[in-house]
């Protein structure tokens, strides 16, 4: 897809962090080269009911990330760049063929923000091979929003989340400033081009969901991020994460090295309650 090769080249812009490297020789801040590395592929029944469903969810992890969060909680993947396996366009296609085979409800396509272009190309190889099922792109809406437009035609379902509305947060967990704008203007596109969520025999066939994880000792973040989504977002579906527990460089945090009490996990369900949010909840 021309638009998006484009912001890749000999120059990357791809994402907003914009590192401006040629990663056909050296590896971005995305920590990847510019060809497809897969960390794995099969099908996962833990996400919301309406991407799991019965049969499970065909996710595909990529390998890599654009942000570098000290908590991630698959960083063996997405931060140290491990156990993965470098796989062609035509390959990727072949990875979804099978997961349809499979009975997988959908495609869910995890971190995929910083080889976009290229998972493009193989949407399109799979959907003349035979593919039917749903697309859903699984990121940390550290994405441009032109990507989010651009991506109109190929992607079904934007399983998106809001990490923080502070910037100074943003920086001190992910390393990157700007977050919320950037976050936020990439999820109003999402919902501009699919629209709410909307399902078919109760799996999401359409639309977006917005995920935030709580943090411990930073429910104002969470107080924040959940009004911004009841403001701007009409009939929007939240999913609400409570299972947070420090991983990676979390531990050594002074706040977000425990898991959520009981206290914040009852604050935040009260908050929710009050706003009116539709959606769910996923439990401690």
């Amino acid at each position: 897809m021309g638009q998006l090769d484009n912001l890749v080249g000999n120059n990357c812009k791809l994402c907003p962090r914009e590192c401006g490297v040629d990663r056909n020789k050296i590896r971005g801040l995305c920590k990847t080269f510019n060809r497809l590395e897969i960390a794995s592929y099969n099908i996962h029944c833990g996400e919301e009911p309406p991407i799991s469903g019965r049969n499970g969810s065909g996710t595909i992890f990529f390998a890599g990330c654009n942000l570098g969060c000290i908590y991630c909680q698959n960083y063996p993947i997405s931060q140290l760049v491990k156990a993965k396996k470098t796989v062609s366009v035509s390959e990727l296609a072949d990875m979804m063929l099978k997961l349809q085979r499979r009975d997988a409800h959908n495609i869910n396509l995890v971190t995929p923000s910083h080889f976009v272009h290229l998972i493009v190309d193989a949407i399109k190889i799979a959907r003349d091979r035979g593919l039917k099922i749903p697309i859903i792109y699984n990121t940390s809406s550290y994405d441009k929003d032109d990507v989010i437009y651009a991506l109109s035609d190929f992607i079904d379902v934007y399983l998106a989340d809001l990490k923080y509305a502070d910037d100074k947060i943003s920086k001190e967990l992910s390393g990157v400033s700007n977050y919320f704008g950037i976050a936020t203007k990439a999820i109003l596109a999402m919902h501009r081009t699919k629209g709410a969520l909307i399902l078919k025999d109760g799996l999401a066939e359409r639309g977006l969901i917005v995920r935030h994880l709580v943090l411990s000792g930073l429910l104002e973040n969470t107080e924040k991020v959940l009004c911004w989504l009841k403001n701007n977002i009409p009939n929007v579906t939240v999913s609400v994460m409570f299972q947070y527990f420090p991983a990676y460089k979390a531990l050594r945090h002074p706040s977000i090295n425990r898991k959520i009490n009981a206290e914040e996990y009852f604050t935040v369900l009260e908050f929710i309650d009050k706003l009116g949010l539709d959606g769910f909840v996923q439990e401690i």
